[in-house]
């Protein structure tokens, strides 16, 4: 089952088609099911993705859902895959087994994300129930890698990669690089190098694999337009692929493979030599090539003083998955009995690319424990033994998958192939497509350790380290800044005839800076630099002791005129009262809202009981405070704020202590700026200490924030509609919602009063698409005892209503309860890359 991974660079090129649909004209889901099984298992996963998508775009059969997130992660879209399975795994109980194979492939996809912690619980959950002893050992050895890799240092690696320019790079997997002896020529594998193609069965003509050959330009990192090989290599009808050369550069060798759809049917070893007029046609190996198995990624090198060829195969006998072997060679074309290399470099995961070069063989596996998907591995060779296989660690390995590697010269030039994400093109995805990398390792190297006290030698986590390049004092692009709460100890790698400036900052002490320089050295070197940081006096925390029915403003909940909606500025505040409220369990608080004078005395009565009322229920909502704790109280404008001395202070003296900022008071002052930071103070939420504690303690400074001036107290801005609590996008900045839709519901709660048990009752929410791109509904979400009816297919341009038909079935209630309806967004925040959702509640009890 796993063992089609040591395909998957060649495979998932094959799987990825510009335009693969689902079953044609197919309305019969049966049909679309039946496609897709079949394209599974001919590993052909985007064709099996379209058509999983539409069968459950039919009814939403939610046991769908993890076969559309597997595939994905075949296809290597590590983004879809996970909120594929996040939606899959939304309802599932941790004793569910009906998914356990998907929870291993979800903690996979997690790991490639680097979302290690995440990763281990899935993996846990799937060993609970496994009982596939090789799925055993490859579960715990990705939870030993999520472990090993979680924190390390990804700039640490001693190797930069160099993406090759997009001569080479396609939108599709290049793959298996390798330098001829001159190092004047690149060979590697990858499709119609000059022309996007559409795949819709790997054997079709004209749609194969090739080798290519480009030549290094005369600027040094050019590569000239790659060409095909000659019929000679590439032969028509089959696929070609895995180039390798012997170390003359006199032979090639190489795959060609026949496909079952997508699967590798047949897979061969040729070898093809050289002369003035080019390769010459290629023979298959003798001695190694079998009907029974398949024989893949040969190459050249060493062992016991002879000549052998490394590959890799499925054939029986082997440790599991695909294993390397080595065959020697015996003259005449002819190869000895392949031997598995054993044990100690192979696994029961996938063994694969091998490469040998001076005594040391490298190669790719998942059967270790790995920074992600595959990683790079090296073993030396003593004459008789293999040394302990160890992990090339960052920089060579990434997240995802690491393949291919190939050394030459010194053993510090090389290429190899990866689908991290960064500066390639992919056709499907940021991660889906293999590119292929150069790399050179300095023979001098420069490093950098930087360590952070306090000035009474004590070590500081939580801070920042900057590294800047500079020239003559100033930065020179972008730099690289690393902050850890688990520790007070950074390493940097340093580049050479380099001059950087060293930034070192905390909360609460004054920065530092030094500078230093990689000029002029002639030998490996490594910086060590100390900051011992002075405490910033202004940054000690004061505290308040809060006596029981003493009222403390909120001085950052402020509304905007006329408004009661909680606006974001004043979410930090609430945050604070939350974490108090979790602090001291048995306090029971009121909050009074204040307005100002404008308005009718009536309606500004009504209008601070809405304030005082959004404040508690966004406590409820986002705080997850218990609502018999939260009392509250609107008092309209009969209690203008009194002008406390700290108030006084953070208002630039503007008012006075003691002050009282009545309606006679306001019209007295000379200008409209201040007139309008007054009325804003009286626009006030306070919160009292009824029950619990008789005096509570608490930071003064985290509910205390400076008042910015005119632009805080300005009237709401017409460019960003209202947002509520309710919805993930509140509190964002403009610049994250600019792209998003912003959808406004006619309502947010609803109470259906007193219900009897095994009625039901129906009501609609109603809402807006008020955002300037167009909105569509993914997913709804709710309790058994709610239905609700969407169509969901519907697409909402900027300015159009849909509709939410609610149903609710009381048969299983018996006590009050408040529902939440989630609703799920195609459309994705652009910094946590998770979908937009929206909430909406309704409330009832039940009637005796």
């Amino acid at each position: 089952m796993l063992s089609k991974f040591i395909l998957s660079v060649f495979v998932l090129l094959l799987g990825l088609p510009l335009a693969a649909q689902p079953l044609a004209g197919s309305s019969n889901e049966e049909q679309l099911l039946a496609a897709a099984d079949s394209a599974r298992v001919t590993y052909n996963w985007t064709v099996a993705l379209d058509n999983y998508q539409a069968a459950y775009d039919k009814n939403e059969d939610e046991t769908l859902l993890p076969l559309i997130a597997q595939m994905n992660y075949e296809l290597r879209d590590v983004d879809a895959a996970i909120r594929g399975y996040t939606r899959a795994f939304r309802r599932s109980e941790a004793s569910d087994t009906t998914n356990n194979i998907h929870r291993f492939y979800f903690g996979r996809v997690l790991k490639m994300d680097e979302q290690y912690d995440e990763a281990v619980t899935y993996l846990q959950n799937f060993l609970q129930f496994n009982q596939d002893t090789t799925l055993d050992y490859l579960a715990r050895t990705e939870i030993e890698g999520a472990r090993m890799y979680r924190d390390v240092d990804r700039e640490a690696g001693e190797v930069e990669l160099e993406l090759l320019d997009r001569s080479i790079n396609s939108v599709w997997s290049e793959y298996s690089p390798v330098l001829s002896a001159d190092g004047n020529t690149l060979y590697y594998a990858t499709a119609d190098a000059s022309e996007a193609i559409e795949f819709t069965d790997a054997n079709d003509d004209g749609q194969y694999v090739r080798i290519y050959s480009a030549t290094r330009g005369e600027e040094a990192g050019e590569w000239e337009k790659p060409e095909e090989l000659g019929r000679e290599v590439n032969r028509p009808g089959v696929h070609s692929a895995n180039p390798s050369l012997s170390a003359d550069g006199r032979r090639l060798y190489y795959n060609r493979i026949a496909m079952n759809s997508n699967k590798v049917a047949e897979a061969k070893i040729y070898v093809s030599d050289v002369d003035d007029a080019g390769w010459k046609s290629g023979n298959p190996v003798s001695g190694i090539n079998s009907d029974d198995y398949l024989a893949l990624q040969p190459a050249t090198g060493e062992l016991f003083g002879e000549e052998v060829l490394f590959f890799v195969s499925d054939m029986d006998g082997g440790f599991g998955g695909y294993d390397i072997y080595y065959a020697t060679y015996q003259g005449d074309g002819r190869y000895a009995t392949p031997v598995n290399l054993g044990e100690t470099i192979n696994t029961v995961g996938d063994d694969m690319t091998p490469f040998y070069f001076d005594g040391t063989l490298y190669w790719s596996t998942n059967g270790r424990p790995t920074m992600g998907g595959t990683d790079l591995f090296y073993a030396a060779w003593n004459g008789s033994n293999w040394s302990e296989p160890t992990n090339m660690g960052p920089g060579f390995n990434s997240s995802v998958d690491d393949q291919s590697l190939s050394v030459y010269g010194d053993g510090l030039v090389g290429f190899m192939t990866s689908n991290r994400p960064g500066e390639g093109r992919s056709v499907k995805s940021k991660t889906c497509c293999d590119d292929i990398y150069g790399f050179e390792i300095p023979t001098i190297r420069a490093n950098l350790v930087v360590g952070l006290f306090s000035e009474d030698r004590q070590p500081l986590s939580n801070g920042t380290i900057e590294l800047q390049p500079i020239r003559n004092g100033e930065p020179l692009g972008d730099g690289t800044q690393k902050s850890r709460d688990d520790g007070n100890r950074f390493d940097f790698g340093l580049s050479l005839e380099t001059e950087y400036s060293i930034v070192a900052s905390h909360p609460g002490y004054y920065p530092d800076t030094v500078e230093i320089n990689t000029l002029g050295l002639l030998e490996n070197k490594s910086y060590e630099q100390v900051f011992f940081l002075k405490l910033d006096p202004a940054a000690n925390p004061v505290y308040d002791t809060i006596e029981i029915e003493e009222s403390i403003a909120l001085e950052n909940i402020l509304y905007d005129l006329d408004k009661s909606d909680i606006r974001p500025d004043a979410e930090g505040d609430l945050r604070v009262l939350t974490a108090l409220m979790e602090e001291y369990p048995d306090l029971v608080i009121e909050l009074g809202s204040h307005t100002d004078f404008r308005g009718d005395d009536r309606y500004n009565l009504n209008l601070s009981k809405r304030r005082a009322d959004s404040a508690r229920r966004w406590l409820i909502a986002q705080g997850g405070i218990a609502a018999n704790r939260i009392k509250f109280q609107g008092y309209g404008e009969t209690q203008p704020i009194v002008v406390s001395e700290r108030l006084a202070e953070r208002t630039d003296s503007i008012f006075a202590p003691g002050d009282t900022l009545s309606e006679a008071y306001i019209n007295a002052l000379p200008n409209n700026e201040q007139k309008e930071i007054a009325h804003q103070l009286n626009r006030r939420t306070e919160f009292k200490v009824l029950e619990g504690p008789t005096s509570i303690i608490i930071r003064r400074d985290i509910i205390e924030r400076a008042i910015d001036g005119p632009d805080r107290n300005s009237l709401p801005q017409d460019t960003i509609p209202a947002i509520s609590p309710m919805s993930t996008l509140h509190g964002k900045s403009a610049e994250e919602i600019a792209s998003l839709p912003i959808l406004q519901f006619d309502r947010r709660t609803l109470d259906l009063g007193a219900v009897k048990q095994g009625e039901k009752k129906s009501f609609t929410y109603t809402f807006t698409n008020v955002g300037q791109v167009p909105a569509q509904i993914m997913l709804i979400q709710a309790c058994d005892c709610t239905t609700v009816t969407h169509d969901n297919t519907t697409v909402y341009q900027p300015g159009d209503s849909g509709t939410l038909e609610v149903t609710f079935d009381s048969t299983t209630k018996d006590a009050p309860e408040i529902i939440g309806i989630d609703i799920f967004l195609e459309q994705s925040h652009p910094v946590t890359d998770r979908p937009v959702t929206e909430l909406v509640e309704y409330s009832f009890s039940i009637a005796q």
